[in-house]
C-alpha cells in the first residue's frame, strides 16, 4: 500500500484537497493557490502554487520496515 501524506501550507486550500472529481477519474484534481488570475500565453511557463505539499512514500520501502 502507498502512503501519501498531505500537509496543507496555506489555510485557504483546507477545503480543497486534492479529490476525484468524476467516478471514473484516473486521478486526483488538483487545485491551484492564487492570489488573482493568471492568464498564460501559448508556450509560456509559470510555478502554480497549491498550498500543499505531498509526499508520496515508497511501498516496497515500507514492507521492508
Amino acid at each position: 500500500m502507498t502512503i501519501i501524506d498531505v500537509k496543507v501550507l496555506d489555510e485557504r486550500m483546507a477545503a480543497e484537497l486534492p479529490a476525484y472529481a468524476t467516478p471514473g477519474s484516473a486521478g486526483l484534481d488538483l487545485r491551484a493557490c492564487l492570489d488573482a488570475p493568471l492568464v498564460l500565453a501559448p508556450g509560456q511557463t509559470h510555478l502554480i502554487p497549491t498550498g500543499l505539499a505531498i509526499h508520496i512514500g515508497d511501498a516496497g520501502l515500507a514492507a521492508m520496515i
